[in-house]
């Protein structure tokens, strides 16, 4: 009886271990999946974006006004480019881009409008491009009066 026990013990003890086992790899295939989706791997070997300018001055500007510029890009790669997103560093910044993949050649641009209301003196800000291509980090500045 107590072999019976003891073989019993041993039997549910390996089923409990190999499903603990199923929960810990299922764990860490579950979390390489957020981090694949939360940092995608891109191939940036076939896609270029080239800026006309990555700084813009604004030069003096009136304290609550707001100032705009227009970053003209061109798709220097073989492949279409693909922006997925614009960020920037503020709340300060509203950025509007060309959503639609630009062919090889083709031109696009990205709109940076800056609030000034919350600011005086020199300011200067960015936005980060991301997309199918390497980052980009486009500065701009200001003398908010």
């Amino acid at each position: 009886m107590k072999k019976i026990i003891l073989y019993s013990t041993i039997i549910s003890l390996s089923f409990i271990n190999c499903s603990k086992k199923d929960t810990e790899n299922s764990s860490d295939k579950n979390l390489n999946a957020i981090d694949q989706h939360q940092n995608p791997v891109v191939d940036t070997s076939e896609t270029e974006i080239k800026f006309e300018e990555e700084m813009y001055d604004f030069k003096d500007i009136k304290k609550g006004e707001n100032a705009t510029h227009i970053f003209s890009f061109t798709n220097v790669g073989s492949k279409p480019l693909i922006i997925t997103e614009v960020k920037p560093a503020c709340g300060c910044t509203t950025p509007e881009y060309t959503n639609t993949p630009v062919a090889p050649g083709q031109k696009g641009s990205i709109t940076v409008t800056f609030n000034s209301s919350n600011f005086e003196g020199p300011v200067k800000k960015n936005v980060i491009v991301s997309g199918n291509f390497e980052k980009k980090d486009l500065q701009f500045q200001a003398n908010v009066k």
